[in-house]
């Protein structure tokens, strides 16, 4: 099934499928703070050349459940401008495979919208809740996230500097009762200028509140990037 970029959370609304698929440029809005600006208005891909294929490794782990590895990659198809790429997409394998449309003239790194559209997906369909309401509570975190800062960490045997943000969306919503499970669950997001991409790790975990304990996992780490030939 294919599935277009439909959850670009800007501070203002969420963006329309032909606005990625067209390049249309998104001004940002006034009075963002950092995290809205890291999230949703940064040119990430800057410098990343045609032909270069960024790689992820994704990981699911659920208690009762037979996890999962995979990856994701996102191909650079060409240059449009300095801050414009055409990019194609290959999120994940199999069953777990989502077919996101090309994004074109686009701005920023998509692999973060990709990530929460399949992360909503998922949460609508255990609960039988509304997309659109997890969309709104994952958008307004954002706005007053539960940490920031500059932290130190290591990839390719290098330490490498970055700045973390990490929302809990659901902790203080008034209608938990509906995903009571859901509550604390905790988004990390790590970007970093230094990795090709800007995005180096998207990590969320779900608290099992009865047991204790993680009852779900999910980490999508930045393996490597190929270059153009």
């Amino acid at each position: 099934m294919r599935i277009s970029c439909i959850i670009a959370m800007v501070a203002v609304a969420l963006l329309d499928p032909s606005v990625l698929s067209a390049g249309t440029s998104i001004l940002p809005p006034p009075n963002l703070n950092q995290a809205q600006k890291l999230v949703f208005f940064k040119d990430h891909l800057k410098g990343v050349p045609k032909g270069s294929r960024l790689d992820y490794e994704f990981t699911n782990a659920t208690q009762g459940e037979e996890g999962f590895r995979d990856s994701i990659e996102i191909d650079v198809v060409n240059v449009v401008a300095e801050d414009k790429r055409d990019l194609e997409f290959n999120f994940l394998s199999g069953e777990n495979h989502i077919d996101f449309s090309p994004a074109k003239a686009y701005t920023g790194n998509p692999v973060i919208i990709h990530f929460l559209e399949r992360d909503i997906s998922m949460m609508a369909k255990d609960t039988g809740g509304s997309s659109g309401y997890f969309r709104n509570r994952i958008r307004d975190s954002f706005k007053n996230p539960s940490l920031v800062r500059e932290i130190k960490f290591h990839y390719g045997g290098k330490e490498l500097a970055g700045t973390e943000v990490v929302i809990t969306p659901f902790v203080a919503d008034p209608n938990t009762d509906n995903f009571k499970f859901y509550v604390n669950k905790r988004y990390q997001f790590i970007f970093s200028d230094q990795v090709p991409g800007g995005v180096y790790r998207i990590h969320t975990q779900v608290p099992n509140e009865k047991e204790g304990g993680i009852l779900i996992d999910e980490d999508m780490t930045f393996r490597k990037i190929t270059p153009a030939i």
